[in-house]
C-alpha cells in the first residue's frame, strides 16, 4: 500500500490482537504450514518412500498382534476403533461416501460461520455475494456428484479440492486485493506536504488527509482475516487443515466405491442464497436513509433500527462562513443510529455535535471516535466505559466554548486505547491520569491555553509518539525515562518549558516567550526547579530529538482569538488558492488549512506549497484565472 513509513507507522491505527492469541495464532499456522508441506514433500517427491513405510508399519502391526496370545479388551476395542476409522476414511472402505458427506458438512458449517461473520461486520456486498456464490457452488458441486454417480474416489476428491482452495487461499488474497485497488491515496500530494510544510502542521498527518470511508472499509475488510478470537483460530486453521487433508488424500491409492443422497446439498445452496439476500435487503431498507452509514451489520429483521456499525458523516472543505458558523447538527443521526448499540466508529467533520446522545452509552465495542469541528462540550462520565476505545480525537472549533474538562477517569481502563488527539479546547485546563491505557502509542495535544501539567508517563511505555504544540502555559514534562517505544517527539512554540529555563537556560526574550495579546499568548516566568526536573530519561529525549524540539510556526498558526472570521472567509469568496489580502496586510492565499473553512491566510508555506505543485503538475488541477499569480498557465 506504500502506507508504511506514515504517520510513524500508525497511519492505518492497528494495534495487536492479545499476545496470549497471537502466539497461538502463529503457533496454529505454523502446523498448518507444517501439514502442507508434508503433502506436498508426500505428492511431489515421497509419494511411494511414504506409501512403503506406511505398509511395513501395517505388516509388523499385524505381526505383533498375531504374535500375542491374549488380546486385551483395550487392544480390542482399539482394534474396532481402527477398523470403522478405516471403513469411513480409507478409499476402499464402504463407508467412504459417508465419510465424505461428513467432511462436507464440516466444511460447509465453517464457511457458513465465515459468512455470518461477513454479514454480522458488514463487509462489502461484494465479497459477501461473491463467498455467498462459493459456499452455493460447492454446495451443488457436491450434490451433483452424487447425483451423476460416476466419479471415481480421485475424481470425488479432485471436484472438491477448487472449493476447498477458495476457501482457505484465494478468498483471503481476493480480500486483499480489494482492499488495495478500493483504497486510494494520492501519495504525490501528501509528499508536497512533508516537504514544505513546518514540522507540526496539521497536514502532515497523513491518516488526516486519507478519505475516511476508504480507511473505514479498508479497515473492516482487513481485519476480516486477522486471528483476534477464538472462533477466528478455529476457523483459519480448520479450513486451512480441511484442504490440506484433501490434498493428502488425492496423494493415496484409490478406489471406486458406492454413494449418498444429494437433497441436503441441493437446499442447503438455496438457503444460503436467500438468507444472504434477504439480510442484506432488510437491513439496507433500514440504514439507506442515513448515507452517513457508511457500514451496517447485515441482520433479519431487526426491529426497524438501523445496526449501523460506522458512522461518518465530514465536510472537509467548507467554503462559506454559513458553513462555517452554522453547520449540521448530526444530535438527532447519531442518536438514531446508536440506538441499535452497534456503533464501532463515530467520526464528524465540521458538523454540530454539542454533546453525545445517551443512546451512545449503549455501543460498548465503540472502537474510534473521532468529535473534530463539532462544538464538544462535554464529555459525559460514562464514556470511561468504551473500554474498546483505540482511537480518542477531540478537536474543538475556534470561536466555540468547547470543552472545559474531561472525567478524571476517563482513561483508568481503556487497554485498547492506542491514540489520543486533543486540541483546540482554550479553557481545558487538565488531561486525565493514562494509568488505564498500556497499549497507547500516540499523544497529540494542542491549543490548550490553559494547560499547565501532562500526567505521568510510568504506564504508557509503549508509546511512539509525542506531540506538543501550542500549548504556552505549560512549564515542565513529567519523566519521559518510561519511553523506551519513543521514536516521535515534537514540542512546537509556543510553549513556556522551551524558554523558561525547563532546558537549561531561561530567554523570556524570545519572541515567543513574551506577551502575545493578539494571539492570547501570556509572558513566561523563568522556571525554578531543576532543569529537566533531574531527570536523566527527559534530558537524554530532548537531545534525540533536538531537531523537532521547539521549532517556531508561522504567525497564521498560532492561537487567534476570532480564528478565521467573517471578513477572511467572504473575501475569498468560496475560490480555493485565490490570491487576497492577509490579516497582516500582505499577500495571502485562500485555503483549507486543517479542514477548516475557506479563508484568507498570509502564511508563505501555503503559497509555496501550492506553487510547487502547480509546477510539479501534481494534485488538484490549477486554474489559470484564479492561480495565474502563482504560476499556472493554460
Amino acid at each position: 500500500m506504500g502506507t508504511t513509513g506514515y504517520d510513524n507507522g500508525q497511519f492505518w491505527l492497528m494495534i495487536d490482537t492479545d499476545p496470549v492469541m497471537t502466539k497461538i495464532g502463529a503457533a496454529g499456522l505454523a502446523f498448518v504450514s507444517a501439514c502442507y508441506l508434508y503433502v506436498v514433500i508426500k505428492m511431489l517427491r515421497w509419494q511411494k518412500t511414504v506409501l512403503h513405510l506406511q505398509q511395513a508399519s501395517q505388516r509388523h502391526e499385524e505381526q505383533r498382534r498375531a504374535d500375542s496370545a491374549v488380546d486385551s479388551w483395550m487392544r480390542a476395542a482399539s482394534l474396532r476403533c481402527k477398523t470403522q476409522y478405516v471403513e469411513f476414511t480409507s478409499f476402499r472402505g464402504n463407508k467412504r461416501k459417508f465419510w465424505n458427506v461428513c467432511l462436507k458438512i464440516f466444511n460447509l458449517s465453517m464457511q457458513m460461520t465465515v459468512l455470518l461473520e461477513l454479514l454480522e461486520t458488514g463487509n462489502p456486498v461484494a465479497l459477501v455475494y461473491g463467498y455467498t456464490a462459493f459456499i452455493s457452488l460447492g454446495s451443488l458441486a457436491g450434490a451433483l456428484k452424487i447425483l451423476i454417480g460416476k466419479f471415481s474416489a480421485m475424481g470425488e476428491v479432485v471436484a472438491g479440492c477448487p472449493f476447498d482452495l477458495f476457501a482457505a487461499i484465494v478468498f483471503p488474497c481476493l480480500v486483499l486485493v480489494y482492499c488495495f485497488y478500493n483504497f486510494q491515496f494520492d501519495d504525490a500530494v501528501f509528499a508536497t506536504y512533508l516537504e514544505i510544510l513546518p514540522v507540526g502542521s496539521f497536514e502532515r498527518s497523513a491518516a488526516v488527509f486519507a478519505d475516511p470511508s476508504e480507511m473505514a472499509l479498508f479497515r473492516l475488510a482487513f481485519d476480516s482475516l486477522r486471528i483476534k478470537s477464538t472462533l477466528d483460530l478455529v476457523l483459519r486453521v480448520g479450513i486451512n487443515l480441511s484442504f490440506c487433508y484433501r490434498l493428502k488424500r488425492i496423494g493415496d491409492v484409490l478406489r471406486p466405491v458406492p454413494r449418498v443422497v444429494a437433497v441436503f446439498f441441493i437446499a442447503f445452496s438455496v438457503v444460503v442464497w436467500m438468507v444472504t439476500n434477504q439480510v442484506i435487503a432488510d437491513s439496507h431498507a433500514h440504514c439507506s436513509h442515513y448515507p452517513q452509514c457508511v457500514v451496517y451489520a447485515y441482520r433479519w429483521k431487526q426491529g426497524g433500527v438501523c445496526p449501523c456499525r460506522i458512522l461518518i458523516d465530514v465536510d472537509r472543505a467548507p467554503r462559506t462562513y454559513d458553513e462555517w458558523t452554522n453547520p449540521v447538527d448530526v444530535y438527532s443521526t447519531v442518536q438514531a443510529l446508536a440506538t441499535a448499540g452497534e456503533l464501532r466508529s463515530l467520526q464528524l467533520i465540521n458538523r454540530q455535535l454539542l454533546e453525545l446522545p445517551e443512546e451512545l452509552r449503549a455501543c460498548r465495542q465503540l472502537s474510534s471516535l473521532e468529535l473534530i469541528y463539532t462544538g464538544i462540550q462535554k464529555i459525559p462520565s460514562w464514556t470511561k466505559e468504551f473500554k474498546y476505545l483505540q482511537t480518542l480525537h477531540l478537536e474543538g472549533k475556534v470561536g466555540s466554548q468547547n470543552l472545559l474538562l474531561l472525567p478524571d477517569d476517563l482513561f483508568n481502563d481503556m487497554p485498547w486505547l492506542s491514540t489520543i488527539h486533543i486540541g483546540i479546547h482554550p479553557e481545558l485546563s487538565r488531561i486525565p491520569s493514562l494509568s488505564g491505557v498500556p497499549n497507547l502509542q500516540s499523544v497529540t495535544l494542542a491549543w490548550l491555553l490553559e494547560l499547565r501539567t501532562l500526567p505521568s508517563f510510568d504506564h504508557v511505555s509503549r508509546l511512539q509518539s509525542l506531540v506538543l504544540g501550542l500549548l504556552p502555559h505549560l512549564e515542565q514534562i513529567p519523566d519521559m525515562a518510561p519511553l523506551k517505544a519513543l521514536s516521535d517527539f515534537t514540542l512546537s512554540l509556543p510553549i513556556q518549558l522551551c524558554c523558561n529555563g525547563f532546558r537549561g537556560k531561561c530567554d523570556l526574550t524570545d519572541d515567543f516567550c513574551v506577551q502575545n495579546s493578539r494571539s492570547g499568548i501570556p509572558a513566561a516566568s523563568c522556571f525554578k526547579g531543576e532543569p529537566f526536573l533531574g531527570n536523566a530519561g527527559t534530558q537524554e529525549a530532548f537531545t534525540r530529538f533536538d531537531a523537532s524540539i521547539c521549532q517556531k510556526m508561522s504567525s497564521d498558526l498560532l492561537v487567534v482569538p476570532g480564528g478565521p472570521t467573517k471578513q477572511t472567509i467572504e473575501i475569498c469568496d468560496s475560490k480555493p488558492f485565490a490570491q487576497c489580502e492577509g490579516p497582516d496586510g500582505g499577500v495571502g492565499i485562500c485555503y483549507n488549512t486543517r479542514m477548516q473553512v475557506l479563508s484568507c491566510y498570509g502564511d508563505e508555506n501555503y503559497i509555496k506549497l501550492r506553487r510547487y505543485q502547480i509546477q510539479k503538475d501534481i494534485g488538484q488541477k490549477c486554474d489559470s484565472v484564479l492561480e495565474g499569480w502563482l504560476g499556472c498557465r493554460d
